[in-house]
């Protein structure tokens, strides 16, 4: 019987046309404005990390081993990323000379005197050029204090920091996120609490006092849970399926690169679609105008959206830095936060915390809102 509901859940609501307008078209639309707006953007964002051309003269009759540091910070690493693309060059000469062709941000020159730095300019290039020459002293002037105290340990100290790899993670700059990548999150966040309409859609054709369908549900022989937690779940699968949608879109038809593994894409769109759904639910079970079941849900979104950087992307921000509360009881703000995190940072704490406090919401509005359904009762049907 509750696949039967299931199946009917979801052949009923995929057939209502403001469900397909408002959760599945709509954000496709919103998407596509959004790349119209800023989508060069994202994909040209100048604050984005791009591998430094940089060259390398050896003035020396052999090797002193920076020149093996470059060579292992210009091949790829584990999160795809080239620090380096190097140019070896023969005499300072060439290297000046390439410099000024533009074919390399600035060049190593390695001597006698130690190494030396040459860019065109100051800025950002050249900070990151200077510090891994900086990063490369430090551990030759450990090795070399180490082999000066205590000889014996100097294969020890060596193999350490070649198992740590601690100085190309020092240099792992990993996935870079754009400042507009946030409007992309805030829209999927925003989709996914749109689920909201479903769940109060469903109570008003369940519940006796809302509807004349939901008095002959009343009256049936089948359980109350067993109709409503069927038709919960159909509306998460629908839900889901939306999000899904709009990630493929805006990943591989718009070209934007959410930097979220798919695979937990899919499962912030699931807890996303969960939280929508049971805050409906909640909506649901409290309100019994018909109206309100659908200007509350409506005002709930957009006022969620609002405040998780959906109209304005620094808005989120400040209630971080003056109200740090409001963006922990947002369920917006929670997913567009986990999505950022995420791709920014991996999965850290705060990424885990974000997913915790959003399954506890989901709980809460569940437990609430079903002490509320059966606590109904009706004189008559």
């Amino acid at each position: 019987m509750f696949i039967r509901i299931f199946i009917y859940k979801i052949k009923e609501l995929s057939r209502k046309y403001w469900l397909v307008g408002w959760n599945f078209i709509f954000p496709l639309v919103l998407a596509t404005a959004f790349f119209l707006g800023f989508g060069n953007l994202i994909k040209e964002d100048p604050d984005t990390f791009q591998t430094l051309e940089v060259g390398y003269v050896n003035e020396l009759d052999e090797s002193a081993g920076f020149d093996q540091v470059l060579e292992e910070l210009s091949e790829e690493n584990d999160e795809g990323t080239t620090v380096l693309s190097l140019h070896t060059y023969s005499s300072k000469d060439d290297a000046v000379k390439a410099m000024n062709n533009g074919d390399i941000k600035g060049f190593y020159l390695e001597s006698e005197d130690g190494i030396e730095t040459i860019i065109v300019s100051n800025g950002y290039d050249s900070t990151i050029m200077n510090e891994i020459v900086r990063e490369y002293d430090n551990y030759t002037d450990v090795i070399t204090q180490i082999a000066k105290d205590h000889p014996e340990k100097v294969a020890d100290a060596i193999d350490a920091i070649t198992s740590e790899n601690s100085f190309i993670s020092e240099h792992n700059f990993g996935n870079e996120t754009s400042q507009y990548i946030q409007y992309f999150y805030a829209l999927l966040a925003m989709t996914s609490l749109f689920s909201s309409w479903i769940s109060t859609n469903m109570l008003e054709g369940i519940c006796a006092n809302m509807s004349e369908q939901g008095k002959r549900v009343e009256c049936a022989p089948t359980p109350k849970f067993m109709s409503i937690t069927a038709g919960l779940l159909a509306g998460v699968l629908l839900q889901i399926v939306s999000n899904i949608i709009v990630v493929i879109y805006i990943q591989y038809i718009l070209g934007i690169n959410l930097g979220v593994p798919m695979g937990t894409m899919i499962l912030l769109c699931t807890i996303g679609s969960a939280l929508g759904i049971s805050t409906g639910t909640l909506m649901g079970s409290v309100i019994r105008n018909p109206r309100l079941l659908v200007t509350v849900p409506l005002f709930f979104t957009m006022t969620c959206s609002f405040f998780s950087g959906l109209m304005w992307g620094q808005i989120k921000q400040i209630i971080q830095y003056n109200c740090p509360i409001i963006n922990k009881i947002n369920p917006a703000a929670l997913l567009t936060n986990a999505m950022y995190v995420r791709s920014t940072y991996g999965a850290t704490a705060e990424f885990h915390q974000d997913i915790t406090i959003m399954c506890l919401m989901i709980a809460g509005c569940i437990i609430v809102a079903s002490i509320f359904l059966r606590r109904r009762k009706y004189v008559s049907l």
